[in-house]
Protein backbone atom coordinates (compact mmCIF):
# COMPACT_ATOMS: atom_id res chain seq x y z
CA UNK A 1 0.00 0.00 0.00
CA UNK A 2 1.53 3.45 -0.94
CA UNK A 3 1.56 5.86 1.93
CA UNK A 4 0.07 8.73 2.63
CA UNK A 5 0.25 11.93 4.57
CA UNK A 6 -2.71 13.55 6.90
CA UNK A 7 -2.71 17.40 5.78
CA UNK A 8 -5.05 19.47 8.36
CA UNK A 9 -5.99 23.31 8.59
CA UNK A 10 -5.20 25.53 11.68
CA UNK A 11 -8.75 25.51 13.03
CA UNK A 12 -8.16 22.03 14.82
CA UNK A 13 -6.47 23.58 17.23
CA UNK A 14 -3.69 21.58 17.77
CA UNK A 15 -0.18 22.36 18.57
CA UNK A 16 2.46 21.90 16.47
CA UNK A 17 4.02 19.32 18.86
CA UNK A 18 0.45 17.69 19.26
CA UNK A 19 0.26 17.21 15.88
CA UNK A 20 3.40 15.42 15.68
CA UNK A 21 2.12 13.18 18.49
CA UNK A 22 -0.98 11.91 16.72
CA UNK A 23 0.53 11.63 13.52
CA UNK A 24 -0.72 14.94 11.73
CA UNK A 25 1.92 15.49 9.06
CA UNK A 26 1.73 18.94 7.99
CA UNK A 27 -1.39 22.18 9.49
CA UNK A 28 -1.26 24.94 7.37
CA UNK A 29 -2.10 27.99 8.93
CA UNK A 30 -4.77 30.35 8.23
CA UNK A 31 -3.96 33.87 9.07
CA UNK A 32 -4.67 37.32 10.93
CA UNK A 33 -3.84 41.22 9.98
CA UNK A 34 -3.77 43.92 12.62
CA UNK A 35 -2.80 46.91 11.46
CA UNK A 36 -2.08 45.11 7.93
CA UNK A 37 0.72 43.54 9.82
CA UNK A 38 -0.03 39.69 8.75
CA UNK A 39 -0.01 36.57 11.62
CA UNK A 40 -0.21 32.97 11.25
CA UNK A 41 -3.08 31.83 13.16
CA UNK A 42 -1.75 28.52 15.39
CA UNK A 43 -2.29 26.77 18.13
CA UNK A 44 1.07 27.61 19.49
CA UNK A 45 0.66 31.17 19.78
CA UNK A 46 3.81 31.75 17.95
CA UNK A 47 3.63 35.26 16.82
CA UNK A 48 1.59 36.81 19.60
CA UNK A 49 0.23 35.42 22.89
CA UNK A 50 -3.09 34.35 23.57
CA UNK A 51 -4.02 36.59 26.33
CA UNK A 52 -2.85 39.21 24.90
CA UNK A 53 -4.49 38.57 21.52
CA UNK A 54 -7.91 38.37 23.70
CA UNK A 55 -7.29 41.40 25.64
CA UNK A 56 -6.97 43.10 22.04
CA UNK A 57 -10.16 42.02 20.77
CA UNK A 58 -11.91 43.24 24.59
CA UNK A 59 -10.74 46.84 23.66
CA UNK A 60 -12.29 46.93 20.70
CA UNK A 61 -9.23 46.58 18.24
CA UNK A 62 -10.88 45.01 15.05
CA UNK A 63 -8.73 41.96 13.79
CA UNK A 64 -9.58 40.73 9.86
CA UNK A 65 -8.90 36.86 9.04
CA UNK A 66 -7.78 35.45 5.95
CA UNK A 67 -8.39 31.27 4.70
CA UNK A 68 -5.58 29.42 3.95
CA UNK A 69 -4.97 30.00 -0.03
CA UNK A 70 -4.74 27.49 -2.75
CA UNK A 71 -1.05 28.08 -3.23
CA UNK A 72 -0.04 27.05 0.26
CA UNK A 73 -1.92 24.07 0.31
CA UNK A 74 -0.16 23.68 -3.16
CA UNK A 75 3.06 23.85 -1.83
CA UNK A 76 2.04 21.09 1.23
CA UNK A 77 0.99 18.64 -1.07
CA UNK A 78 3.77 18.69 -3.78
CA UNK A 79 6.29 18.23 -0.44
CA UNK A 80 4.44 14.86 0.18
CA UNK A 81 4.19 14.22 -3.51
CA UNK A 82 7.68 14.53 -4.26
CA UNK A 83 8.74 12.13 -1.23
CA UNK A 84 6.38 9.33 -3.25
CA UNK A 85 3.41 10.05 -0.56
CA UNK A 86 -0.17 10.30 -1.79
CA UNK A 87 -2.01 12.99 0.30
CA UNK A 88 -5.43 12.85 2.17
CA UNK A 89 -6.96 16.75 3.38
CA UNK A 90 -8.87 17.08 5.86
CA UNK A 91 -9.76 20.36 6.13
CA UNK A 92 -12.50 22.81 8.66
CA UNK A 93 -16.00 22.76 7.72
CA UNK A 94 -16.53 23.89 4.61
CA UNK A 95 -20.12 26.08 5.99
CA UNK A 96 -17.49 28.26 7.97
CA UNK A 97 -14.50 28.13 6.04
CA UNK A 98 -13.39 28.13 1.99
CA UNK A 99 -10.14 25.50 3.10
CA UNK A 100 -11.46 22.52 1.69
CA UNK A 101 -11.91 24.62 -1.30
CA UNK A 102 -8.57 26.29 -1.57
CA UNK A 103 -7.44 22.76 -1.12
CA UNK A 104 -9.71 21.31 -3.95
CA UNK A 105 -8.17 24.40 -6.30
CA UNK A 106 -4.95 23.19 -5.47
CA UNK A 107 -4.96 19.15 -6.36
CA UNK A 108 -6.99 20.43 -9.38
CA UNK A 109 -4.09 22.51 -10.59
CA UNK A 110 -1.38 19.92 -9.43
CA UNK A 111 -2.54 16.71 -10.22
CA UNK A 112 -2.02 16.32 -14.02
CA UNK A 113 1.82 16.58 -12.61
CA UNK A 114 1.18 13.56 -10.44
CA UNK A 115 -0.10 11.39 -12.49
CA UNK A 116 0.09 8.33 -10.19
CA UNK A 117 -0.27 10.08 -6.68
CA UNK A 118 -4.34 10.12 -4.99
CA UNK A 119 -4.67 13.64 -3.44
CA UNK A 120 -8.06 13.87 -1.42
CA UNK A 121 -9.45 16.66 -0.32
CA UNK A 122 -12.41 16.41 2.60
CA UNK A 123 -14.76 18.60 3.95
CA UNK A 124 -14.68 17.39 7.72
CA UNK A 125 -18.10 19.35 8.78
CA UNK A 126 -16.06 20.26 11.88
CA UNK A 127 -13.90 22.71 13.35
CA UNK A 128 -11.77 23.42 16.62
CA UNK A 129 -11.45 19.77 18.88
CA UNK A 130 -14.42 17.88 16.55
CA UNK A 131 -11.37 18.28 14.16
CA UNK A 132 -8.79 17.15 15.52
CA UNK A 133 -10.25 14.21 17.18
CA UNK A 134 -11.43 12.74 13.53
CA UNK A 135 -7.63 13.71 12.69
CA UNK A 136 -6.36 11.95 15.33
CA UNK A 137 -8.66 8.91 14.49
CA UNK A 138 -8.05 8.57 11.12
CA UNK A 139 -3.94 8.34 11.97
CA UNK A 140 -4.87 5.82 14.44
CA UNK A 141 -6.23 4.05 11.40
CA UNK A 142 -3.75 4.91 9.16
CA UNK A 143 -1.38 3.30 11.51
CA UNK A 144 -3.62 0.38 11.10
CA UNK A 145 -3.03 -0.14 7.64
CA UNK A 146 -6.04 1.25 6.34
CA UNK A 147 -6.08 2.62 2.62
CA UNK A 148 -6.78 5.79 1.66
CA UNK A 149 -10.22 4.88 0.60
CA UNK A 150 -11.37 3.01 3.58
CA UNK A 151 -10.43 6.11 5.45
CA UNK A 152 -12.02 8.46 3.63
CA UNK A 153 -15.15 6.31 3.82
CA UNK A 154 -14.77 5.86 7.59
CA UNK A 155 -15.26 9.92 7.70
CA UNK A 156 -18.00 10.09 5.49
CA UNK A 157 -19.87 7.58 7.95
CA UNK A 158 -18.52 9.37 11.37
CA UNK A 159 -18.08 13.11 10.78
CA UNK A 160 -21.52 13.67 12.45
CA UNK A 161 -20.57 11.63 15.36
CA UNK A 162 -18.07 14.23 15.85
CA UNK A 163 -19.60 17.22 17.71
CA UNK A 164 -19.31 20.33 19.29
CA UNK A 165 -21.77 22.75 22.36
CA UNK A 166 -21.05 25.70 23.30
CA UNK A 167 -21.90 29.20 24.49
CA UNK A 168 -20.44 32.70 23.62
CA UNK A 169 -20.07 35.62 26.15
CA UNK A 170 -21.46 37.74 22.93
CA UNK A 171 -23.12 36.64 20.28
CA UNK A 172 -22.09 39.73 18.39
CA UNK A 173 -19.00 38.33 17.27
CA UNK A 174 -20.43 35.24 15.06
CA UNK A 175 -22.67 37.64 14.17
CA UNK A 176 -20.11 39.70 12.53
CA UNK A 177 -17.96 37.10 11.12
CA UNK A 178 -21.28 35.74 9.54
CA UNK A 179 -21.12 32.43 11.87
CA UNK A 180 -24.15 32.39 12.52
CA UNK A 181 -27.71 33.79 11.39
CA UNK A 182 -28.65 37.02 11.71
CA UNK A 183 -31.88 35.66 13.03
CA UNK A 184 -30.30 34.08 15.93
CA UNK A 185 -28.13 37.09 16.99
CA UNK A 186 -30.91 39.34 18.43
CA UNK A 187 -30.61 37.32 21.99
CA UNK A 188 -26.97 37.60 22.42
CA UNK A 189 -26.28 39.78 25.20
CA UNK A 190 -29.62 41.10 25.79
CA UNK A 191 -30.40 41.28 29.52
CA UNK A 192 -27.48 38.71 29.85
CA UNK A 193 -29.08 36.15 28.00
CA UNK A 194 -26.45 33.61 26.47
CA UNK A 195 -26.81 31.37 23.45
CA UNK A 196 -26.20 27.55 23.20
CA UNK A 197 -24.97 27.31 19.91
CA UNK A 198 -23.68 23.47 18.24
CA UNK A 199 -22.82 22.12 14.46
CA UNK A 200 -25.53 21.33 12.31
CA UNK A 201 -25.59 18.69 9.63
CA UNK A 202 -23.46 21.00 6.98
CA UNK A 203 -20.85 22.49 10.23
CA UNK A 204 -22.76 25.74 10.43
CA UNK A 205 -22.57 27.19 14.13
CA UNK A 206 -26.45 27.42 14.89
CA UNK A 207 -28.12 29.13 18.12
CA UNK A 208 -30.21 26.13 19.49
CA UNK A 209 -31.41 27.80 22.82
CA UNK A 210 -31.27 31.25 24.97
CA UNK A 211 -30.44 30.56 28.59
CA UNK A 212 -29.71 33.36 31.50
CA UNK A 213 -26.88 34.50 32.93
CA UNK A 214 -23.33 32.56 32.34
CA UNK A 215 -23.74 30.17 34.93
CA UNK A 216 -27.15 29.15 33.31
CA UNK A 217 -25.22 28.95 30.07
CA UNK A 218 -22.18 26.19 31.50
CA UNK A 219 -25.36 24.07 33.58
CA UNK A 220 -27.13 23.29 29.98
CA UNK A 221 -23.76 23.29 28.07
CA UNK A 222 -22.65 19.84 30.63
CA UNK A 223 -26.54 19.04 30.33
CA UNK A 224 -25.93 19.08 26.51
CA UNK A 225 -23.25 16.88 26.90
CA UNK A 226 -24.99 14.00 29.09
CA UNK A 227 -27.53 14.11 26.74
CA UNK A 228 -25.45 13.77 23.70
CA UNK A 229 -21.64 11.94 24.48
CA UNK A 230 -21.38 7.95 23.99
CA UNK A 231 -18.18 8.10 26.55
CA UNK A 232 -19.11 4.66 26.62
CA UNK A 233 -17.19 4.84 22.81
CA UNK A 234 -14.77 7.48 23.39
CA UNK A 235 -13.96 8.96 26.49
CA UNK A 236 -12.35 12.27 25.05
CA UNK A 237 -14.21 15.81 26.17
CA UNK A 238 -12.26 18.61 25.20
CA UNK A 239 -13.16 22.19 26.07
CA UNK A 240 -11.56 25.04 24.21
CA UNK A 241 -11.46 28.42 25.51
CA UNK A 242 -11.28 32.24 24.38
CA UNK A 243 -9.06 33.29 27.51
CA UNK A 244 -11.48 31.93 30.49
CA UNK A 245 -9.87 28.74 31.47
CA UNK A 246 -11.09 29.16 35.05
CA UNK A 247 -14.60 29.15 33.69
CA UNK A 248 -13.33 26.38 30.97
CA UNK A 249 -12.62 23.98 34.12
CA UNK A 250 -16.00 24.81 36.32
CA UNK A 251 -17.87 23.68 32.92
CA UNK A 252 -15.66 20.50 32.89
CA UNK A 253 -16.10 19.90 36.52
CA UNK A 254 -20.28 20.26 36.12
CA UNK A 255 -19.69 17.59 33.21
CA UNK A 256 -17.85 15.17 35.30
CA UNK A 257 -20.46 15.27 37.40
CA UNK A 258 -22.86 14.03 34.84
CA UNK A 259 -20.95 10.79 34.40
CA UNK A 260 -19.93 9.58 37.86
CA UNK A 261 -19.52 5.97 36.94
CA UNK A 262 -17.05 7.15 33.71
CA UNK A 263 -13.23 7.82 33.81
CA UNK A 264 -13.23 10.83 31.05
CA UNK A 265 -10.56 12.24 29.66
CA UNK A 266 -10.49 16.39 29.62
CA UNK A 267 -8.33 17.99 27.42
CA UNK A 268 -7.80 21.91 27.84
CA UNK A 269 -6.89 24.42 25.31
CA UNK A 270 -7.24 28.26 23.89
CA UNK A 271 -9.76 28.95 20.62
CA UNK A 272 -7.11 29.00 18.42
CA UNK A 273 -6.21 32.71 17.11
CA UNK A 274 -8.18 32.57 13.46
CA UNK A 275 -11.88 30.80 15.08
CA UNK A 276 -10.85 32.83 18.31
CA UNK A 277 -11.59 36.16 16.47
CA UNK A 278 -15.25 34.48 15.43
CA UNK A 279 -16.38 33.52 18.34
CA UNK A 280 -14.63 36.44 20.65
CA UNK A 281 -13.43 35.97 24.11
CA UNK A 282 -15.67 34.31 26.78
CA UNK A 283 -16.40 31.77 24.48
CA UNK A 284 -16.61 28.25 25.32
CA UNK A 285 -16.57 25.16 23.03
CA UNK A 286 -16.85 21.57 24.14
CA UNK A 287 -16.74 18.61 21.63
CA UNK A 288 -17.10 15.38 22.20
CA UNK A 289 -18.34 11.91 20.50
CA UNK A 290 -21.74 11.09 20.20
CA UNK A 291 -25.27 11.19 19.07
CA UNK A 292 -25.72 13.23 15.87
CA UNK A 293 -29.23 13.91 16.81
CA UNK A 294 -27.55 17.01 17.99
CA UNK A 295 -27.19 18.33 14.85
CA UNK A 296 -30.80 18.23 13.80
CA UNK A 297 -31.98 20.54 17.15
CA UNK A 298 -32.52 23.54 14.87
CA UNK A 299 -35.14 21.79 12.65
Amino acid sequence: MKPFAIVADSSCNLTSVQAKEYGVDAIVPMHFYIDEKEYNANGDWSEIGAKEYYDMIRSGVRLRSSQVTSQEYEAAFRGFLDEGRDVLSLSCTGALSSSVKESIVARDRIEKEYPNAKIRCIDSRNCIYSYAMMLIEISKLRAQGKTLEEIEAWIEEENQNFNEVGTVDKLTYLRNAGRVSASAAFFGGVFSVKPIVVFDEAGHNVAVEKVRGRQGSLDRVAEYVKRYANVKKNRNICIAHADCEDEARLLGDKIKAHFPDDELLFHYGYVEPGVGSAVGPGSLIVNFYGDPAIRHLNK
